[in-house]
């Protein structure tokens, strides 16, 4: 019952969300120095087990932390591996130190049943808790404290990414404790590495650890050369090479962008306009914010559609299925026209296009056990309303977006 209070629903939801890496992508990561010696147990007293990975936006963070905890579960059978992803699109839980410390502990007492002994030591096995128990961050904090210093000969590795999803007393409160750890950890011998990710704001100085910034790194920027001779299909032709050579160039080392351009690209390139492909890339903004208001703008086709499936995933608590954004697009723009659901003539692939469709391209459909529909990438919400994306997309609509 204990362990079961600590559970929550969407624990490993950010994850399932996260693209795994392009086949030829992240390798670099493993021979990678700051990587290298951070992983070196006889380093920990200098650096206390610490490396932070910074990025700026959409320079693809999550895809390589995804990839570093997959790789060690793989190749590291001696090590623990326990993870938290924050999810800014998700639950309360997901996107708090509470389901933080909450994860963290039941992956370890859940692998190492021996710490289920932490409960014991402060009274808690005697006590009656329910599944909904109300966990104070305090006790999650002593709790998880006591299990780490309890590990003995074990040891863990510890992946926590996009600190910046979360609210920045929490994270400073959440260094503090970890680095409390680390001197802990390390003083008496156990072996706890912990690998954060986040973005370069808001800045935050640790005494001891390993930094690994993504841009400018020599692989980085090979995994996007890779990516685009792998799915930047306008063929090898000198004219094709010139344009691959600009758009890494005007990508300045963020992969979100690439992504993005080479679709505006390939669909060019399908409806038989090579010749206008270095124009139309010139035209794209190296902005990615710029990129996503040029996407909402282009073309006013189905504009009523864009901007109710805007509204839906941007506002709603919980993000819909397919099927529901789907008629909750509809029943905005052709009320009159719903009637009871035919799934011979509306199947779910028919669905996912029109998604895709009315969302050009800024949104998707989770891989999840029960899918939904979200944002391509936090910096969509984040352009939308951080950057009043909203009001200088849709003027005529500013007042009152969100009603």
């Amino acid at each position: 019952m204990l362990l079961d209070s600590l559970r929550f629903d969407q624990i490993d939801a950010r994850q399932m969300t996260i693209k795994n890496a392009h086949a030829r992508t992240c390798k670099w990561l493993l021979k990678n120095d700051q990587y290298v010696d951070w992983l070196n147990a006889t380093k920990l007293s200098e650096h206390h087990g610490f490396l932070w990975i910074k990025g700026k936006l959409g320079t693809g963070k999550s895809t390589l932390m995804k990839f570093a905890l997959a790789n060690t579960r793989k190749t590291i059978k001696d090590r623990i591996v326990i993870s938290f992803f924050f999810n800014a699109r998700g639950e309360d839980l997901e996107k708090s130190t509470i389901g933080t410390y909450r994860s963290l502990l039941l992956q370890l007492l859940e692998r190492l049943p021996a710490l289920q002994c932490v409960f014991d030591s402060l009274g808690l096995l005697t006590l009656s808790i329910s599944i909904n128990h109300p966990w104070s961050i305090e006790l999650l904090k002593t709790l998880l404290e006591q299990a780490i210093q309890s590990l003995g000969e074990s040891s863990v590795v510890c992946f926590i990414d996009a600190l910046d999803e979360c609210e920045e007393r929490q994270i400073r409160d959440m260094i503090l404790f970890f680095e409390h750890v680390g001197e802990l950890t390390v003083s008496v011998g156990i072996t706890f590495w912990i690998c954060f990710s986040s973005r370069h704001y808001p800045h935050i100085t640790i005494r001891k650890g390993q930094g690994l910034v993504l841009e400018g790194q020599e692989g980085h920027n090979q995994d996007i050369t890779n990516y685009l001779d792998s799915e930047l299909k306008i063929g090898h032709s000198k004219v094709a090479g010139q344009i691959r050579a600009e758009l890494q160039e005007k990508a300045l080392g963020i992969f979100m962008w690439v992504i993005l351009v080479v679709g505006i690209l390939n669909k060019e390139h399908d409806g038989g306009r090579m010749h206008a492909l270095r124009q139309r890339l010139r035209e794209i903004p190296d902005d990615l914010y710029e990129l996503f208001r040029d996407i909402l703008t282009r073309d006013s086709h189905n504009r009523d559609e864009l901007v109710f499936c805007v509204q839906w995933v941007l506002f709603l608590r919980q993000p819909l299925s397919p099927e529901q954004l789907y008629f909750a697009i509809r029943s905005g723009v052709e009320s009159e026209a719903l009637s009871w659901w035919d799934h011979n003539e509306i199947a779910r692939d028919v669905i996912e296009r029109f998604i895709l469709n009315c969302s050009k391209g800024l949104a998707e459909i989770t891989t999840a056990k029960i899918p939904k529909v979200q944002f391509i990438h936090e910096s969509v919400k984040d352009f939308l309303l951080k950057e009043n994306g909203l009001g200088n997309v849709w003027p005529d609509l500013r007042s009152n977006f969100q009603g």
